[in-house]
């Protein structure tokens, strides 16, 4: 009986990731189209889809005016992948590297949803603030992506 619970949860669980997965694939590929980046469907592959999303905070930081002067200098389309990298390196340091396997999530986390804030600045600058708290529950995020940007539609 504890199994076939177990299971139907995996099962559960596996559905929820792969909707999840692709539903912000479709969310940041719509938005490198409007945005007019390179190789839009890099937002489907995994790994570079952060590459992608980072292009997409290069290109709207400059539209937030707190981050400029932070943010100017920093090319997020790199810094999001190479840290990623850098995560999946500390997770095998026995002692001290599950501590920074979690400093390093936070901090990728941090960076997605300060992309989140960019382009919710961008599309729906009323609600900016609110559509990124609301951004910290997983499938919201994408769904609110393509809910601002749904006039932009081509």
């Amino acid at each position: 009986m504890f199994s076939i619970a177990f299971l139907s949860f995996s099962f559960l669980r596996i559905i929820y990731q792969l909707a999840l997965y692709i539903l912000t694939a479709l969310a940041f590929y719509h938005l490198a189209r409007l945005r007019g980046l390179a190789y839009p469907w890099l937002a489907f592959i995994p790994f570079f889809n952060l590459y992608q999303m980072g292009s997409i905070g290069d290109t709207l930081k400059f539209n937030s005016s707190p981050f400029n002067r932070y943010l100017a200098d920093v090319p997020l389309a790199y810094l999001l992948p190479i840290l990623a990298l850098v995560t999946g390196l500390l997770n095998v340091l026995p002692i001290i590297g599950g501590l920074l396997y979690f400093l390093c999530q936070v901090v990728l986390y941090l960076l997605q949803l300060l992309i989140y804030l960019f382009i919710f600045q961008q599309y729906c600058p009323q609600k900016k603030y609110l559509f990124t708290i609301l951004s910290i529950i997983p499938l919201v995020g994408p769904i609110l992506v393509l809910y601002t940007t749904r006039s932009y539609i081509r």
